[in-house]
Parts: C-alpha cells; structure tokens; sequence
C-alpha cells in the first residue's frame, strides 16, 4: 500500500496534467452484500462487479481484473495513479 500523500501526488498529476483518467466500468457479473432496505431493516443486496478503465492520451485501456465496488475498486484506482506516476518521476520515494 502507498502513503497516502503519494496517492495525492499521483491523482493530482494524473487530473491536472490530463496525462491519465481512471474510471470504473460495470460488468454484467454481480455479487451480494448485507445492506439495509427502505424499511431500515436489513437486506440482502447486489452490486455489480466493475472493470477499471485507464485513458491515456487517446488510447483507452479496459482491464480484465474484476473488482468489488469497494475499497477494492479504490485502491485498484491509487495502485494505478501511482504506478503511472512513479514511471514518470523515477526518483520520486515510494
């Protein structure tokens, strides 16, 4: 896991620079979770799995990697700013 401060750093260079944009992209596999329903009781719901889509310049790249819509998807989205980032500033500290 990355420091949070490099997660800032490599977001900001990635949306302010426009050099990469990653985004979620639905997928038709689904999966259930304990929510809460209208009533406020608990219930059994379903979310879809989502494929994570990086946009550099005007190529466009959807993974293969399927991920919940959680922290899951979340960190898969930082690992790939920062990636891209530390390719960029070699010498930037991990």
């Amino acid at each position: 896991m990355y420091s949070h401060n490099l997660v800032l750093k490599a977001r900001s260079w990635a949306l302010n620079g426009s050099y990469l944009r990653v985004f979620p992209q639905l997928t038709t596999n689904t999966y259930s979770y304990k929510g809460t329903g209208d009533n406020g009781k608990p219930k059994t719901k379903t979310k879809s799995y989502v494929n994570l889509v990086i946009e550099t310049g005007n190529a466009r790249h959807v993974g293969t990697q399927e991920y919940k819509q959680d922290t899951e998807m979340t960190d898969g989205i930082n690992n790939i700013y920062v990636h891209y980032y530390l390719k960029a500033h070699p010498n930037e500290n991990a």
